[in-house]
């Protein structure tokens, strides 16, 4: 079972609010989250599907943001997943909250309040950490691909077991599913303090599942580099004589001063810089940190799946379209959905062949047959703003829907991959 404190508070509203109301009172606690130190990586704003406004509050990679809702009674919710990032986490997050109540003048309302492990009312850490070992043990029971990452994760990193600090064996999931204290070492924030753990543990997790290995290609991309070129600075000013990932380190920091369009804030340290080059050492003979240095496979939508480079940027854009793109090559995919005349669905077949009128003049690639898809597609050159690129542009149909996957390089040398990167298309996977 999930682990995930849920909150619930009154705050002293005299009327009912209104949502610009709760919108307002919400932005207010974001502000003063931000301003609780180093622990907070975001809080802001947004609105849910009905249009009512959340507070999304981020402290950590391993875990999915928590939220804050204030209702029109002036009732406040939250509900805050924390089994992935560990018990200092938990036990954070409940002085948090506490500190929140004391400083917005309201109450928790103890019976209404939610908390698993049970530390939120009687503040015992050994029970919440051993509850945690016994969540990762359960999970470690069921012989899983990866724990602690999203089901639609898409990492094809050769491994047995993935897990946000890295690969795991089989052999570590059974002693651990044996004996749960084996598995301490799983959790990213185990102590509740902001030491240089809690430092490196949230780095590492940036490193393995979400960076890049690449100069930014965007301001969110550009503060996720600052945020783990910060924590890593941070755990080795706690702790000079601690073990760092100091190539990966010195990778990062080699990728911010290649950033041209000022992502990054980082400064340029020269000293850092040969001190990491120092404890380097000769290039590991395993595999580096980094999922990302693998192909993912990205969930699209509608069943849709597509697999590219893990240093990819991607985007899902309002109009239902999605690309993938690095500073050479650039994934475009939209599908569609139609009926034949008659309003029944067409075959793949059918579809592939209303997509084929649409392709533009090219060398014929080897099509797509498999799986119940049909597919085909051209490549060749096009004008692009003045310059010329090369184009595969490909179309699959599937009963019901045609898929539109255009892929675009600098290079005619990239027409291959070009080709791999459409017949990867999926549906149903």
């Amino acid at each position: 079972m999930p682990i995930v404190l849920s909150l619930t508070g009154q705050t002293d509203a005299a009327e009912r609010l209104s949502r610009a109301e709760a919108r307002d009172w919400l932005a207010r606690a974001a502000v003063w989250f931000e301003g609780e130190g180093d622990a907070v990586l975001d809080a802001r704003v947004v609105r849910d599907a009905e249009e009512r406004p959340v507070l999304l509050l981020a402290l950590h990679p391993a875990a999915p943001a928590a939220e804050v809702r204030l209702g029109a009674s002036g009732k406040l919710r939250v509900s805050a997943p924390t089994a992935v990032a560990g018990p200092g986490y938990h036990i954070y997050l409940c002085g948090l909250f506490r500190q929140m109540a004391a400083e917005f003048r309201f109450n928790w309302v103890a019976d209404d309040c939610t908390d698993p492990t049970g530390f939120f009312l009687s503040k015992d850490r050994g029970a919440c950490e051993a509850h945690f070992l016994r969540w990762l043990a359960d999970e470690c029971a069921t012989g899983p691909r990866a724990i602690g990452l999203p089901r639609d994760h898409g990492y094809t990193y050769p491994a047995e077991v993935l897990t946000p600090l890295g690969p795991r064996a089989r052999e570590w999931c059974a002693a651990v599913a044996a004996d749960p204290a084996a598995g301490r070492d799983f959790f990213p924030w185990w102590a509740p303090d902001l030491d240089d753990a809690f430092y490196r543990g949230r780095a590492l997790v940036r490193l393995w599942c979400d960076y890049f290995w690449r100069a930014p290609l965007s301001e969110d991309e550009g503060e996720i580099a600052d945020q783990i070129a910060n924590d890593l600075a941070s755990a080795f000013k706690l702790d000079p004589g601690g073990e760092l990932p100091w190539a990966e380190w010195l990778e990062l920091l080699t990728a911010i001063e290649g950033d041209d369009e000022g992502y990054c804030v980082t400064p340029k340290d020269q000293v850092l810089s040969i001190e990491l080059w120092k404890r380097t050492g000769p290039p590991p003979g395993g595999p580096r940190i980094g999922y990302r240095r693998y192909p993912v496979r990205v969930a699209l939508g509608d069943g849709w799946a597509v697999e590219v480079p893990g240093e990819m940027a991607r985007e899902r854009n309002d109009d239902g379209t999605w690309d993938a793109w690095d500073r050479t090559r650039t994934v475009w995919f939209q599908a569609l959905r139609f009926t034949k005349r008659d309003g029944a669905p067409p075959t793949a077949a059918e579809a592939v062949e209303v997509g084929r009128r649409s392709l533009p003049d090219g060398e014929a690639v080897p099509p797509l047959d498999r799986a119940g898809l049909r597919g085909a597609a051209v490549f060749g050159p096009v004008d692009e703003d003045g310059r010329t690129l090369w184009r595969l542009s490909g179309v699959t149909g599937a009963p019901g829907q045609l898929a539109v996957c255009n892929v675009y390089c600098e290079s005619a040398a990239d027409r291959d991959w070009a080709v791999r990167t459409w017949h990867s298309l999926a549906l149903g996977e």
